[in-house]
């Protein structure tokens, strides 16, 4: 009996997850209650909440309390197998993109940065912090550190929306080529869920890693914040 709620429930997801890409419900869109979703099934309302359940873990919607259930905004594809700028990444889900300078300073690449990136002591870094938005929210907090040595002269016009990666090959000839990344679950500081506009200590995905040029000359250090229900990653073959 267990096993064949389960592939019933499983199925119902299935279907909605049908009407979402169908365009039927599109983002933000409100689900009919799991009274009338029952109706139309003709099951039970704990085997709906179990496919709204699967669909929640998924990411494919989210839950407001006392409200209902409603569909979640598409979630960025990073792939872990290939490299692009985080401005393209988000760019493939379709919504209109711009990234907000909050901060920029000159700094001494502290030890525990030396020992990540190999720079020798004493190298100094354009510090930047940016926050991201997608189709009017905040998608992502990006802090990046460039060395300064390779790009002089760098100015706080020339990092705020728009894309360092291409700016920097257009003034300074330099070709990104990859990044090494390493991505990891943590909770939102006080700052950062602020600036996402969230609850503190939400969970989010740190995505840190860096990006050498076609010289094989390391660029950049960036450690960002992306909140882990607007994300998911892939690893395609190469």
């Amino acid at each position: 009996m267990a096993k064949n709620t389960l592939k019933l429930d499983v199925k119902i997801a299935k279907e909605i997850e049908y009407w979402i890409e169908s365009g039927i419900y599109g983002e933000g869109d409100r689900l009919p209650s799991e009274r009338h979703l029952a109706e139309h099934f003709g099951v039970q309302r704990e085997t709906i909440r179990k496919a709204l359940r699967f669909l929640k873990d998924r990411g494919r919607i989210i839950t407001k309390k006392n409200s209902g259930h409603y569909i979640a905004s598409k979630r960025i594809t990073f792939d872990l197998n290939a490299f692009s700028s985080r401005k393209k990444i988000m760019e493939k889900t379709g919504k209109a993109t711009f990234v907000k300078l909050l901060t920029m300073e000159v700094i001494q690449v502290p030890d525990k940065m030396l020992k990540k990136t190999g720079w020798p002591a004493g190298t100094m870094a354009y510090k930047i912090m940016r926050l991201r938005y997608a189709a009017g929210q905040p998608e992502g907090l990006e802090r990046a550190h460039i060395r300064c040595d390779l790009v002089p002269n760098l100015s706080e016009t020339d990092v705020h929306n728009k894309s360092i990666y291409s700016f920097l090959n257009k003034e300074y000839g330099i070709n990104i080529a990859k990044s090494t990344t390493t991505v990891s679950v943590v909770n939102t500081n006080g700052l950062e869920s602020e600036l996402l506009n969230t609850k503190y200590s939400k969970p989010a995905l740190r995505y840190e890693g860096l990006v050498y040029d076609r010289q094989g000359r390391l660029i950049e250090f960036f450690d960002d914040i992306i909140l882990k229900d607007r994300v998911q990653f892939v690893k395609n073959d190469i």
